[in-house]
């Protein structure tokens, strides 16, 4: 359920299920083909996946720290 609301909430999914009807609206009234209509959704779906892996891989990469933190506890050697 978590995928369909974020489909709703954002801007390039909304455009996705736009662009749809219009293919579907348009194949209904036999302008482009079955096999075009199914070439389209690809297309469309594809794009929306690859751009929400590329939006996830950025906020990783934004939240990895420039410099890992050193440790500030003192090491003890031992001498034999």
């Amino acid at each position: 359920m978590g995928a369909l609301a974020d489909l709703w909430k954002s801007e390039r999914g909304l455009i996705a299920v736009a662009l749809l009807i219009a293919a579907t609206t348009l194949c209904g009234m036999a302008v482009i083909t079955v096999q075009q209509w199914m070439d389209f959704a690809k297309w469309i779906f594809t794009t929306y996946a690859v751009a929400k892996t590329v939006t996830g891989v950025v906020a990783i990469a934004k939240s990895v720290p420039a410099e890992q933190p050193t440790s500030t506890t003192p090491t003890s050697s031992v001498t034999p």
